[in-house]
């Protein structure tokens, strides 16, 4: 069997005790994620999340930051690795729509709340504490977290 492995990147732009995120419309049922994305060939992840979020968004990310790094493993056929980053500054103008869905500030202590994907939901937290994480998941047919492990690095 062939696996397949990829390379992805989101990034947490906080501004005022607010995130940056994205409600998908049309893929993975309308959860909400930080805007980023699969990085290209011969792209190091932050090259891929400054040129995503600007795509995305509209924004020009300043200094984005690593935060965490997440290995998954869906089913045993594919893998990957996303690499989580954080940025407080900007240039630019927020975009009024993405293709990719709908655009919103979401204040920090309201994120526990959303719809997202199952794997953020277990690393979310550590993005809003001191340090930088590591996570790996093992995911099911339905991209729900089997088991994980979050350690500070």
């Amino acid at each position: 069997m062939r696996t397949k492995f990829g390379i992805s990147t989101v990034c947490y732009l906080i501004r005022d005790n607010k995130v940056l995120f994205l409600q998908f419309k049309k893929k993975w049922g309308n959860v909400y994620c930080p805007p980023g994305g699969k990085a290209e060939a011969n792209e190091s992840p932050t090259e891929c999340i400054i040129r995503e979020y600007k795509e995305e968004t509209g924004l020009e990310l300043i200094n984005p930051r690593l935060k965490g790094i997440s290995y998954w493993n869906y089913m045993d056929s594919e893998y990957g690795v996303i690499f989580v980053y954080v940025a407080n500054e900007y240039n630019g103008e927020l975009l009024a729509d993405s293709e990719e869905g709908n655009i919103e500030w979401i204040n920090i202590k309201d994120i526990p709340n959303l719809k997202q994907f199952d794997m953020n939901t277990k690393f979310t937290k550590e993005v809003f504490e001191d340090g930088i994480f590591e996570g790996s998941f093992k995911l099911d047919e339905k991209d729900m977290v089997e088991n994980y492990n979050i350690i500070k690095i």
